[in-house]
């Protein structure tokens, strides 16, 4: 009975070891001691990859202007890259996005990422992913031309 208490407690200790990490950790119970052998699978990284789209207001110097937006993100593990592509009439202007993370506390998912422009013309952007709803804001900051704001909604495809 002593054995199975002590066996107990590292399982314990191993999954409360596993929830310090950022990575998925896969711990099973210990064999041979009479309890079944059940994996614990600490929370993940959400799966955010995929296509989503939506609508974009860009707002610099007092105009606001309304397009469409498709935003194609791929993932591994908690990084992330993809394409903010704004399509106007007559024109799609896709850009790229780089540094993306995917962060996951207290059941909420939020993206962080940047909007590559032309040089030292990149937009920080921030989005909240709720169901399939991913919804942010950028903003280019007023350094070799307007600032330029961002603020998007948008559901994946």
């Amino acid at each position: 009975m002593r054995v199975l208490g002590l066996s107990r407690f590292a399982l314990m200790c191993c999954i409360a070891a596993a929830g310090c990490g950022r990575q998925a950790a896969l711990v099973t119970g210990i064999t041979g001691n009479g309890v079944a052998s059940t994996p614990v699978l600490e929370s993940s990284i959400p799966k955010v990859a995929g296509v989503y789209n939506g609508t974009v207001v860009e707002t610099s110097q007092g105009r606001s202007i309304k397009a469409k937006l498709k935003i194609t993100l791929k993932q591994s593990g908690d990084k992330l890259t993809g394409i903010f592509d704004i399509i106007l009439k007559t024109l799609q202007d896709p850009f790229p996005i780089t540094k993306g993370v995917v962060v996951s506390s207290h059941g909420k998912t939020i993206l962080h990422f940047t909007i590559e422009g032309s040089p030292g013309r990149n937009a920080k952007a921030v989005a909240k992913l709720v169901g399939k709803t991913l919804k942010g804001t950028a903003k280019v900051p007023a350094h070799n031309g307007p600032a330029v704001r961002y603020k998007y909604a948008t559901k994946k495809a």
